[in-house]
């Protein structure tokens, strides 16, 4: 314990208050003034103690106040439609456009996957992606979709540059009776770029979830690819997979 700092311990103190319930479910917690005094200390030490315990997913900051972050989303890690998924659980999904979805130059690792040459271009979506609650937004994920230029195109293309909820895989399946079945996935775990730190409202000690997913046909057609990144201490994430012999 020689080692334990003041922010260690007034962090220890904070964590147990949060806990208890003492600021609720998804509740405020006091300006940064209030707490310097109730835990006799300075403004400075109480962001610090902040950070850390928004880095344990303890605590999410939403616009200039900190809030104890909602209970834990479970989600798996191939869902077909993120929107419908929450609403099914009598949450408000946020889908919103971080760029005009467009077409873009494929990136050399997207390009591998699709099947497609380096430099093509291509249908491109970037997407925060969360839940409404009654004090604002908390985002768990950036979507950003890369799509097999055959098949997003005309009314298709139209509709995903339209809407943020625009559904792809429907769409697809009604005009050229393919389906997503399955799909390839590559994680690896790591921190925020502070481009990701302020789509999310995440610190930089936040760790998060980086996933390259390529959608697949039944006769491995690959569809798209999605480059997610998740709030690891947000979420809990649900894979399903064969077995590797």
């Amino acid at each position: 314990m020689a080692d334990t700092t003041k922010v260690d311990i007034l962090a220890e103190q904070l964590r147990q208050r949060i806990r208890e319930g003492e600021f609720g479910t998804n509740g405020r917690l006091p300006p940064h003034r209030v707490l310097a005094e109730q835990l006799h200390t300075t403004r400075e030490t109480v962001n610090k103690v902040i950070q850390l315990l928004q880095s344990e997913g303890l605590l999410v900051a939403r616009e200039r106040s900190v809030y104890v972050k909602p209970p834990l989303m479970k989600l798996p890690a191939f869902v077909a439609n993120y929107d419908q998924y929450i609403r099914e659980r009598g949450l408000e999904p946020v889908s919103e456009f971080l760029d005009k979805p467009d077409l873009v130059t494929l990136p050399d690792w997207v390009a591998k996957l699709l099947g497609r040459k380096e430099g093509e271009m291509v249908p491109h979506r970037l997407l925060r992606q969360g839940i409404r609650y009654p004090a604002g937004a908390v985002y768990y994920r950036l979507s950003e979709n890369f799509y097999h230029p055959e098949l997003v195109k005309d009314d298709i293309f139209q509709g995903l540059q339209s809407d943020p909820q625009y559904n792809t895989w429907t769409a697809m399946k009604e005009k050229y009776g393919i389906e997503v079945v399955k799909s390839v996935n590559t994680a690896i775990a790591r921190l925020p770029t502070l481009r990701e730190q302020n789509h999310l409202g995440i610190v930089r000690t936040t760790p998060v979830l980086e996933l390259h997913r390529t959608q697949l046909t039944q006769d491995d057609f690959p569809v798209m690819v999605n480059h997610l990144v998740f709030v690891g201490s947000l979420l809990e994430l649900s894979f399903t997979s064969g077995v590797t012999r």
